[in-house]
């Protein structure tokens, strides 16, 4: 088609060529044979096209000393964050509560062998303790402060104006005059509370239990302790209801002097400081 096309078209011109030379053709005929020549030309230009698009030349590879072509850098595309862990609640641990009894009074008619096993396991619940004490012989009342630690360790500090204080270091009692910077030293199992000092105390081992009386508010435990300084001496012990702290005692001594002494502010946490209950010999003669 191609070179039919080209022949044609050859033609034409020189159809056109040699009569002008041989003879002035007319304007009507020159303008059909251009318009025919003008089809031949589009035709061929549409019948080669194709053949132009199948041929036409890749661009050149990238020469090798230049190095590896740079792929173009990939659009960053949107990060979705991951979802967040659905985290089941905390489950609260299994806590177990310890029910605590609240003691209950002893009826009067408790057996007497029972009231002093309670009234001993009262007082061997703590290896020490301290109160504020108010103290009567007679018309006479002081205060102070007591401290005992077992085994064998007591002291009364006497409030002023009493210039008297009463120390047990586990082997002597010394019974001190701070005015007059003197005291007077006794065997501890002379005194007619060492059974408070016990390690373990029993009042029907350590004493003579004499009467055992039970109220709705205390419970009264009478003892006689026939190894004190001069003689027997008899102490009544008081306990109150339903803890079974001791609360008061009276002591009557030998002599038949009556003393008695009755706890406030019983502290059974606090460990006394030992240094409490060291004698000094060497200020006091």
């Amino acid at each position: 088609m191609r070179a039919s096309a080209i022949f044609f078209l050859n033609q034409g011109i020189g159809t056109v060529t040699t009569e002008r030379h041989q003879t002035m053709l007319n304007p009507l005929s020159i303008l059909m044979q251009a318009s025919t020549a003008l089809v031949v030309m589009i035709a061929l230009a549409q019948s080669l096209s194709p053949a132009w698009a199948q041929t036409a030349p890749r661009p050149p590879m990238r020469p090798a000393e230049f190095g590896a072509s740079v792929a173009a850098k990939p659009v960053p595309q949107p990060v979705t964050p991951p979802a967040a862990p659905v985290l089941a609640p905390p489950v609260a641990p299994s806590v177990t509560v310890t029910k605590t009894e609240t003691p209950k009074p002893l009826p009067s008619t408790t057996p007497a062998p029972e009231v002093l096993k309670r009234v001993n396991a009262a007082l061997n619940a703590s290896p020490y303790f301290s109160a504020y004490f108010t103290q009567l012989v007679g018309n006479r009342q002081s205060e102070g402060q007591v401290y005992v630690m077992k085994p064998g360790k007591l002291r009364f500090d006497y409030d002023p104006p009493v210039p008297t204080e009463i120390i047990a270091d586990g082997s002597s009692v010394a019974v001190r005059d701070t005015k007059m910077a003197t005291q007077d030293i006794y065997p501890i199992g002379q005194t007619p509370l060492k059974f408070l000092t016990r390690e373990q105390i029993d009042l029907a081992r350590d004493l003579k239990v004499t009467g055992i009386r039970v109220d709705p508010d205390r419970v009264i435990v009478a003892v006689e302790d026939h190894s004190t300084f001069a003689g027997t001496s008899k102490v009544t012990l008081f306990f109150e209801q339903p803890s079974l702290l001791l609360k008061q005692w009276i002591v009557v001594d030998p002599q038949g002097v009556e003393i008695s002494v009755v706890l406030n502010e019983i502290n059974i946490t606090d460990r006394p400081n030992p240094k409490l209950f060291v004698i000094d010999f060497q200020t006091y003669k």
